[in-house]
């Protein structure tokens, strides 16, 4: 913005409350004494006179209505100016890239057009331009009316730009051979297949067709492999004939930085069924399935378990593991496997995006921790580095020569020659698998990003020492909690009793939530033992014991049960006594008589009344009906009815 202005420039303002005429204008600076204010005005050299001296004025002296249109007028161009800048790199940005895109001898004619230009430009300013022009035409062979469009292509850019702006517009050969459509639909569906036949089949079996249906003209078959190869790139090519798994492929990888966490700060989870045959505790012989869960910033195996199938249960105990020796995470990615979206892991997510999610559900492990988890794509070796550990425990575990003749190959067309001949015992498994995790875990020389030739172990113990790395310890109530799994029971309307998997479960405390729904955890291996009751909001109510069947004919336990319900009626009996302090009486006693009412209350009709006027008196009915009995009967009256007055000739 321009702060100092001679007397010439404030006029040319055009400020309707200034002067409009420079000798005005002075007379208008001289009565405001600004040239005396020694800071806001100055002399410098450039006016008019012997001296050529002037008189600037700092735009602050100027009345408030100057100096906004001043300000205002220098915002706009600066807006402008700045619109101009960014237009002006767009077009450059994109000559630029026309002119890298172009073909070599496209570029080679801009090269000389620019030396054509140049030279003109640079005679037009030592002669006169009719005999710059004559002499450029002699010299370059360029026609003058060619030499200017190629001027008025260049003005308005800057003379960096003039190499890409004068590449010839050349569209080369854009039409393509003619084909009949009948012919060119069958060669594409024929070729773009997932079974894969080669261009050479297609177009022999199109030709024959085409012969056969009189299709015409049918060009040579390198011609239509070049048009199909354009039309449709090499992407939705490999995609037709190789699936969307080779055509992912292409796209790169994203390289995902691990150094973003510090140790136990993000951990993955994933389940991996080794390929060997194992005996397991109830005798049948399988392939154990392994749930684990590895740190994503060093890589280290954190915990594990081992069981007959990827479920919930085992992915629990997992978790529990890994709390129980490390602490809590902040984030955990794993896919939308049922073992780990169940409700017991992640009840109470709102996106769960497996099984129906409800409001009332209990809180899973995972969310009664506050741990985000995040869904990763199955089968993705970016989204899980855990898959990768996988990989090596194929090596080192199931092709380990300790397991010689339990391994299973991991097709059934992999089969080893000894393919059943062994299946190790589940227990000792166990611990082989140990051993070997223990390994992978101390083994240096890891090449990765975190490691840099150091071990897993190394890498993750060396971020948990470093200042300002906390990670969230369990307290002895949340790992019990981890132990047991959640399910949403309504407690009975009768005394609050909740069944669950056929077992009876009460205690006391029940009875003032009979009827409502409340979140129950159990250890899903011990049914008989306690269960914990919590409110749906995860206040806890009770621990409550397992009500056991008995014998219909054991006495014992029936005066077990006796007893125990006489002390439950005499411990509430009790609360009565000590609370109610006040027998009916006495409670009756201290209400106080209705105080008189300063006004005549109507009479109450009854029946004694005497009937009115016009009415009948009411009928005894009772001494009717003994009458017309006594007929029937032949006797005289078989009621001795009050109202019966015998007199002597047996009549009433």
């Amino acid at each position: 913005m321009q702060e100092w202005w001679s007397i010439s420039e404030i006029v040319e303002l055009d400020c309707p409350t200034l002067p409009r005429t420079v000798r005005n204008m002075r007379r208008f600076a001289e009565d405001r004494r600004w040239t005396e204010d020694k800071n806001r005005c100055r002399e410098v050299p450039g006016g008019g006179g012997k001296d050529g001296i002037r008189k600037e004025y700092h735009y602050t002296l100027f009345p408030p209505e100057v100096i906004n249109q001043i300000v205002a007028d220098a915002m706009i161009a600066e807006v402008a100016s700045e619109e101009r800048d960014e237009r002006s790199e767009l077009i450059s940005e994109s000559l630029w890239h026309r002119f890298q895109s172009a073909p070599g001898t496209s570029r080679e004619e801009a090269d000389r057009r620019l030396k054509v230009v140049q030279h003109f430009t640079k005679l037009r300013q030592t002669m006169p331009e009719g005999a710059a022009r004559a002499l450029v035409e002699a010299k370059t062979k360029t026609p003058i009316r060619t030499l200017y469009r190629w001027l008025e292509g260049l003005h308005g850019l800057h003379k960096s730009d003039w190499l890409p702006a004068l590449l010839p517009e050349y569209k080369g050969r854009t039409s393509t051979a003619p084909c009949h459509q009948a012919a060119w639909d069958m060669l594409v569906s024929d070729y773009l297949r997932n079974a894969g036949p080669s261009f050479a089949s297609c177009y022999a079996r199109m030709e024959e067709a085409a012969k056969a249906h009189e299709w015409a003209p049918i060009p040579s078959k390198v011609t239509l492999k070049r048009r199909l190869d354009a039309e449709f790139g090499p992407v939705a090519i490999k995609l037709a004939r190789e699936g969307k798994s080779a055509a992912a492929q292409l796209y790169p990888a994203q390289t995902r930085d691990r150094s973003v966490f510090h140790a136990m700060e993000a951990v993955n989870a994933d389940g991996h069924v080794f390929d060997v045959f194992v005996k397991f505790d109830d005798g049948s012989i399988g392939r154990p399935c392994l749930i684990g869960f590895q740190d994503i910033y060093s890589g280290m195996v954190l915990s594990f378990r081992i069981s007959q199938t990827e479920n919930k249960e085992t992915t629990r105990l997992a978790i529990s593991d890994m709390v129980d020796s490390w602490g809590i995470p902040d984030h955990v990615y794993f896919d939308n496997g049922r073992a780990f979206m169940s409700k017991w892991i992640t009840g109470g997510m709102k996106h769960r995006f497996r099984f129906k999610v409800k409001d009332e559900e209990p809180k899973g492990v995972l969310t009664q921790l506050n741990v985000e988890v995040h869904n990763t794509t199955p089968y993705h070796g970016q989204a899980k580095p855990i898959e990768r550990a996988w990989r090596d425990m194929v090596d080192r575990i199931s092709r380990h020569p300790a397991l010689e003749g339990a391994f299973t190959g991991n097709t059934i067309d992999a089969k080893p020659e000894n393919y059943g001949s062994r299946a190790i015992p589940i227990d000792e498994f166990r611990k082989f698998v140990a051993q070997e995790i223990m390994r992978h875990n101390t083994r240096k020389d890891r090449n990765t990003q975190t490691a840099k030739g150091r071990s897993f172990a190394e890498v993750f113990q060396e971020s948990l020492e470093r200042p300002g790395v906390v990670v969230r310890r369990a307290s002895p109530l949340q790992r019990q909690f981890l132990l047991l799994a959640g399910e949403g029971k309504t407690a009975r309307r009768t005394n609050g009793e909740i069944h669950l998997a056929g077992n009876r479960y009460w205690s006391e405390h029940l009875i003032a939530h009979a009827g409502r729904k409340l979140m129950v955890r159990f250890d899903p291996e011990d049914l008989h033992g306690d269960i914990f009751v919590y409110t749906m909001d995860g206040r806890f109510i009770d621990r409550v014991e397992c009500i056991e069947a008995v014998g219909f004919n054991d006495a014992e336990a029936a005066r077990q049960h006796a007893k125990t319900r006489r002390q439950f009626m005499k411990a509430h009996r009790e609360v009565l006594r000590l609370g109610r302090l006040l027998t009916p009486a006495q409670v009756a006693a201290q209400i106080p008589d209705p105080e008189p009412l300063d006004m005549e209350l109507p009479k109450v009709v009854g029946l004694q009344n005497t009937p009115s006027a016009g009415l009948a008196p009411p009928t005894d009915t009772s001494d009717a009906f003994g009458r017309g009995l006594a007929a029937s009967l032949g006797v005289s009256n078989i009621f001795d009815h009050p109202n019966n007055q015998s007199k002597g000739d047996g009549t009433p």
